[in-house]
């Protein structure tokens, strides 16, 4: 398998390929540059990582990387699997280099922008060439569909792993002295109520602003940590009782995670954006934390029916936290949900997923 992904290079998505590299000889195409940031080259066992020089490396849409085509090119694989959206110029030349291979696209879009009216030409010879595509999600499934994809070649959503190895439990009382050893302002929400928190870009789709009024409303104590992209967001946070951290790096996660007594991504979809899987909430249930989630994209496919939320709802977010301060039944929902994103959104099961897959349109099937 040859795997082209534009970051491809970033280390926190590597588990993914170490799970796809036991069952598939692996190897994952990228460019040097990306977006601004620069990927060093690693040495894994189970896959092999090749990046390469590219231009337009400013966003996915447009990226293009002469050597990552004549890698594949020169190196025809059994099956070329391309984690890039259709319209993207990646995409489109990368199928024209199908031959022979087991052509698989993931694609994560979430709205008809550069599909005039399904006159992209490039965007239909992926389709065209597709034998699989896997969306991110069930709404994702529809604008594909709505996009020109055809329907047979879209198979069940393929949401984003977590690792086991990354993301596990620490003891609660433990986490909770190690965060506020790390950031002395996390001990001010350790108050003894029941501690909600969010993990994320302090951003207004999130939905953060009703989400502290919710738990100020359900007598909950507030705890969030992420980058600040909009200043009156976590000015309102505060204003409503919430401590604020700054963002977390990879190790200090699942501490953060292990703190809390129940997490929650409170998204509230635009024109321009959608949740498109909710990793967040698959970490924290890895780390012992229940998860609620708005009804928002990918979200109720990680959470489950029983924990989702109108998104804006601050009355109904408010009502499901008070329910949850009885922590019989925060563990009977974190049971549930450890035993579903086991099952379906490991990066074991996606790989296992993705080989069952691709081994059936090599059947025939």
């Amino acid at each position: 398998m040859i795997l082209v992904w534009h970051e491809a290079g970033n280390k926190l998505y590597h588990d993914r390929f170490r799970e796809l590299g036991k069952l598939f000889d692996l190897t994952v195409l990228g460019p040097e540059i990306f977006a601004g940031k620069t990927y060093a080259p690693v040495t894994e066992e189970n896959f092999k990582l090749l990046l390469f020089p590219s231009l337009a490396h400013g966003h996915w849409l447009t990226y293009v990387s002469a050597g990552m085509l004549s890698y594949i090119r020169a190196h025809p694989p059994q099956v070329l699997y391309i984690h890039e959206e259709p319209h993207s110029l990646t995409a489109f030349l990368a199928a024209c280099l199908k031959r022979q291979s087991t052509f698989v696209l993931e694609s994560s879009a979430i709205n008809m922008k550069g599909n005039f009216s399904g006159a992209n030409l490039m965007e239909r010879v992926v389709y065209a060439r597709a034998d699989i595509i896997f969306p991110k999600n069930t709404e994702v499934a529809g604008v594909l569909r709505a996009r020109g994809a055809r329907p047979e070649r879209i198979v069940a959503p393929l949401g984003n792993g977590v690792s086991l190895q990354s993301f596990s439990p620490t003891p609660k009382e433990e986490a909770r002295a190690r965060l506020a050893a790390l950031f002395p302002d996390a001990a001010q929400a350790f108050t003894g109520k029941l501690l909600a928190g969010y993990a994320g870009r302090i951003w207004r789709p999130k939905g953060l602003e009703y989400f502290a009024r919710a738990a100020a409303s359900a007598d909950a104590s507030l705890l969030l940590c992420g980058p600040v992209s909009d200043p009156d967001v976590a000015d309102a946070v505060r204003a409503s009782g919430g401590v604020l951290l700054p963002a977390l790096n990879k190790e200090q996660l699942p501490i953060f995670y292990s703190a809390l007594d129940l997490f929650v991504l409170p998204s509230v979809p635009t024109p321009n954006w959608r949740e498109q899987f909710g990793r967040v909430c698959a970490e924290a249930v890895f780390c012992g934390t229940p998860t609620l989630g708005s009804n928002v994209g990918g979200i109720p496919g990680v959470v489950g029916a029983e924990a989702i939320f109108e998104p804006g709802d601050e009355a109904g977010l408010a009502a499901r936290i008070a329910t949850l301060k009885d922590a019989s039944t925060r563990q009977a929902l974190l049971d549930a949900q450890l035993r579903h994103i086991e099952d379906n959104f490991s990066w074991t099961s996606i790989a296992r997923r993705i080989a069952t897959e691709t081994q059936r349109v090599a059947n025939g099937g």
